[in-house]
């Protein structure tokens, strides 16, 4: 909607406050990586049939030294916008791939660490080739890894997604869609 044309807005302070505090937390964020404030929580995927742990799911948690513990939908908004995204989830991937590597090497072998990927992320041009590296380098092979993207991120580029999502796939990651049936489509 355009403004003017016999139209006014009126301002509010809360407004103000919600920017500044936003301001004030993508700055903190961007510290907290150095910090070693983030730290990954993992949460079992178990298939039902079996009963058995087919995947741990990596979920990010920040513990700010002042705020305690910052919810991932106060700053993974403010990541995305910004574009530090692509740097958390870089953090994400690696750390994530360092752990599932120690559950292998105990013996998990056919465990997937899953972590959730944002379309940001997943429209750099450079996600496959780091994503390929960190598995390289920390010895996870693609066969254990499973990227989940929400059916509402890959609705909001649809052909950059399918171009990035078939790469992958031919990497041998395993790709899901995470909150299927919210968004766009429905069972």
């Amino acid at each position: 909607d355009r403004i003017g044309q016999n139209k006014f807005m009126f301002y509010a302070e809360e407004m103000n406050h919600l920017a500044s505090q936003k301001i004030r937390l993508d700055a903190q964020m961007r510290h907290a990586v150095e910090a070693d404030q983030f730290m990954l929580a993992y949460q079992p995927k178990i298939d039902l049939t079996t009963g058995k742990i087919t995947a741990m799911e990596a979920l990010i948690r920040w513990q700010h030294p002042e705020m305690g513990l910052v919810r991932p939908t106060e700053f993974i908004p403010i990541a995305e916008k910004t574009g530090f995204i692509i740097k958390l989830g870089a953090w994400v991937l690696r750390n994530a791939c360092v752990q599932a590597k120690e559950w292998i090497d105990d013996g998990l072998s056919d465990i997937r660490i899953a972590v959730n990927v944002s379309m940001v992320q997943l429209a750099s041009e450079t996600f496959i080739e780091e994503l390929l590296t960190i598995l390289e380098e920390t010895g996870v092979e693609p066969r254990n890894l499973e990227l989940e993207i929400t059916e509402t991120a890959v609705m909001e580029d649809v052909e950059i997604a399918a171009r990035q999502l078939q790469g992958l796939r031919s990497s041998g990651v395993y790709i899901s869609i995470d909150d299927f049936g919210t968004g766009y489509s429905s069972l």
